[in-house]
């Protein structure tokens, strides 16, 4: 039952959230970006292009039926936050990270 998801305890959906963005940085570091999780916060920074970082928060989207969600730092829907989908959050931040790249 994913909606559900809202009446999780706060600790436990923090840890959700890590073990996520854990999972994004591994993908994006296996295709050469730099990126740094936060301590304190489940926030991923990832170093683009020349003075470029994304940040990229994981989320409850209640709109989703409570399903967490990779965003970025301006509030932009990345990608569903699971390994199914995980390649979809990977180009998509790759896009922002790289923005002139297909230019």
């Amino acid at each position: 039952m994913r909606g559900a998801g809202r009446a999780m305890d706060a600790p436990r959906e923090r840890d959700l959230q890590r073990v996520r963005l854990w999972a994004l940085a591994q993908a994006l570091r296996a295709h050469g970006f730099a990126v740094e999780l936060a301590e304190s916060d489940p926030l991923l920074v990832v170093s683009g292009g020349p003075g470029v970082l994304v940040q990229v928060r994981c989320q409850v989207r209640d709109d989703c039926g409570g399903e967490l969600w990779f965003r970025s730092a301006n509030g932009v829907m990345i990608a569903p936050a699971d390994d199914a989908r995980l390649h979809e959050a990977v180009v998509a931040v790759k896009g922002l990270a790289v923005p002139d790249a297909g230019a």
